[in-house]
């Protein structure tokens, strides 16, 4: 586990493994040609251990090492994004803002790892520029955005040692950090821009096999043309909806006028808007607790806080990042971005928006979903970081706090189904663009016809679709897997069935693929309730497309 995070500092400094806070990530092809043979060797190794020498929980942890070795060495090996993007800026902000906004180390601690990862910067960016072969022109795009918004981020750092007990000397070594990093960054910038860009690809970075086998890589349950199929199938399915539900507001049921009542009503500044996340936060997590829909363990707290300037290219609403694994602490971060105070902006942030992104990235979803899951012992499953469970189940959870009574109300529920479009034309866009269905172009038009969005927002969708692929066809994937399970843990305890023991039971085995996911629950059914989980009786894709036929949304 050391090893495997120290080929990610910033992910270790997430998981608050603090040993190598003073690092960034290293893509010399020496340190990817030693990855690539750590991994073979570690996945080698992990065949040895027969299945009869293991618990049932060691069966789930091994399976997990050999998933996330296997991941690992095809995005290094087989897909080489190091090479098709310069993720540098990114992988800068991210190393040093969790290191700014937890409490985790000491202030003086931290100090010294944003001081030595701030000097790090200079061989890091030559390094990332060395490794940058076949770059991808839109990826490039997008990096150098975030490059753009790094001088917020680098200012912000010096006002860390304000009115704190810092000597002379480390402050001058932090100004000097600061600005020699900025002027770094600076000249990145523009070789991105005069050199990188112009010559870069047009072309989508992943061929339609590549995507194809990252996908099933990612253990989804469905291949990429089934997975088209059931967001095809399911956004003829939910616009019907969506045209039921407008009946219920408006005489006519214009769905298009409906959706703006809808965003019409939202807070008159940002700073209203901000301070109705803070509140909602609060609703949301005693409502919770009422209906009794999951154990939340004790200590638990989560901060509302703008999004840094250098998230905010990837990160257009709302985000949550989790605690530290590894810090003894539950303290998470509500990231809400700012939109400014015209009208139209502040419509993203409508107060059913707001409830329902409340719902997904809070309570009960993502920030619990997190502290339930570090509970579990296992350090493998501390280094699992699952999209089709994580956004999974918070999908999930919106339907979940709709159907529970939270915000249940005609406007409700068609904000509901009109954040589900948006999540079905994601996973429509995604698979779309490396089969050369749509370009980034034509995917931005298809965010505006189908979800309403600005062209503005539907070209940051769109290329967020292609800055992540298969992390978007997470949520629906993820959200029917979970929904399958529960019907079949249902069947299984029978009259013993409640949500509570259900979400129980899936949230605290940990952040696992849902792949596993089933065998880890089978394993706590089984201990804690003397239960065997029957095999399962259909596919994911046959599942999917039986609900649609029975119109189950």
């Amino acid at each position: 586990m050391d090893e495997y995070l120290s080929w990610d500092p910033a992910y270790s400094t997430q998981l608050g493994w603090h040993k190598y806070d003073w690092l960034l990530r290293d893509f010399s092809p020496t340190a990817i040609e030693h990855q690539s043979i750590r991994c073979s060797q570690l996945i080698a190794e992990l065949k040895t251990y027969s299945t009869e020498r293991l618990s049932p929980d060691q069966r789930v942890d091994r399976d997990l090492a050999e998933h996330l070795l296997k991941l690992w060495l095809f995005e290094i090996e087989g897909l080489r994004m190091h090479e098709k993007v310069s993720s540098a800026a990114t992988d800068i902000g991210n190393s040093l803002f969790l290191l700014m906004v937890r409490d985790h180390p000491p202030l003086e601690d931290r100090l010294d790892a944003i001081i030595a990862r701030l000097e790090a910067v200079p061989q890091f960016l030559e390094r990332s520029k060395a490794a940058l072969r076949i770059p991808y022109r839109a990826w490039n795009e997008e990096a150098l955005e975030a490059g753009r918004q790094m001088p917020a981020l680098l200012r912000n750092i010096e006002s860390l040692v304000q009115g704190k007990p810092v000597s002379h000397d480390k402050r001058e070594r932090l100004k000097r950090a600061v600005t020699k990093a900025a002027e770094e960054l600076e000249r990145h910038n523009y070789w991105l821009f005069h050199t990188v860009i112009p010559t870069s690809s047009p072309r989508y970075a992943l061929t339609p096999g590549e995507y194809a086998n990252y996908l099933l890589l990612k253990g989804y349950g469905v291949t990429a043309d089934e997975a088209l199929r059931i967001g095809e199938v399911y956004l003829d399915l939910a616009k019907r909806r969506l045209r039921e539900v407008a009946k219920e507001m408006l005489p006519g049921g214009n769905p298009a006028k409906a959706i703006e009542m809808m965003r019409s009503d939202c807070p008159k500044t940002f700073q209203d808007a901000f301070r109705e996340y803070k509140g909602t936060v609060s609703r949301c997590r005693e409502f919770v607790m009422k209906a009794g829909l999951v154990t939340i363990p004790p200590g638990e707290e989560l901060s509302v806080i703008e999004t840094p300037e250098f998230m905010r290219p990837l990160c257009p609403f709302a985000t949550q990042i989790e605690p530290g694994r590894f810090d003894n602490c539950r303290s998470g971060f509500f990231l809400v971005t700012p939109t400014g105070d015209n009208k139209e902006s502040l419509k993203e942030h409508s107060f059913v928006s707001i409830a329902n992104s409340t719902a997904h990235e809070a309570y009960p979803g993502h920030h619990v979903q997190a502290v339930c899951a570090r509970s579990h012992p296992s350090y493998i499953r501390a280094l699992s970081f699952s999209p089709d469970f994580v956004e999974g189940w918070g999908l999930y959870v919106e339907e979940l706090m709709l159907a529970s009574g939270f915000n249940s109300t005609p406007v409700g529920r068609l904000n509901n189904i009109t954040d589900l479009i948006y999540r079905i034309v994601r996973l429509i866009v995604e698979i779309k663009l490396p089969k050369g269905f749509l370009t980034l172009d034509s995917a931005a038009e298809m965010f505006k016809k189908e979800c309403g969005t600005e062209m503005d927002y539907a070209r940051m969708e769109a290329r967020a679709c292609a800055m992540l692929p298969t992390f978007y066809s997470s949520y629906l994937l993820g959200k029917l897997a979970m929904m399958q399970l529960r019907e079949e843990v249902r069947e299984a305890m029978g009259d013993r069935f409640t949500l509570r023991v259900f979400h129980d039971t899936l949230l605290y085995s940990g952040t696992l693929p849902m792949k596993l996911v089933r065998d880890a629950v089978a394993v706590r059914l089984k201990e804690s309730h003397g239960i065997e989980l029957l095999p399962r009786k259909e596919s994911l894709y046959k599942y999917a497309i039986r609900r649609a036929r029975e119109g189950k949304i």
